[in-house]
């Protein structure tokens, strides 16, 4: 069986990492001790971010190219515009992110058991 990860030190406020854990999924993790955990949550729920905000600035330079053109009215580019967004990407890297973010306030949840309660573990 694997040892438990060390408890934090008793200097820690669990007030500064539920701050941490909120702005950053992970961050509260990482700061209680759980390095690696909250590292990998904290990248991965950057990743999703970073993608989303790229694919959203791409997409919306697409269609202020589209929208402020002079030819918006010919061939097929008025109906083009509502294809300018890929929505199943978007919603995608947005529910990556909020499976992380719920994902971490559990893990978090359970580390703040552990660290207000050493005995219990």
């Amino acid at each position: 069986m694997a040892s438990p990860p060390p408890l934090p030190a008793a200097g820690k406020s669990l007030r500064l990492a539920g701050a941490l854990n909120i702005s950053l999924p992970g961050a509260g993790l990482f700061y209680l001790g759980c390095r690696r955990t909250g590292a990998t949550l904290a990248l991965a729920f950057l990743v999703c971010f970073l993608a989303e905000l790229g694919i959203f600035l791409v997409s919306y330079g697409r269609y202020l190219s589209l929208a402020m053109s002079d030819d918006l009215l010919k061939n097929d580019n008025l109906e083009r515009i509502g294809d300018v967004f890929p929505r199943a990407w978007l919603i995608g890297f947005a529910g990556m992110g909020m499976v992380i973010y719920l994902w971490s306030i559990v893990l978090f949840t359970a580390a703040k058991r552990k660290f207000a309660d050493p005995q219990a573990s």
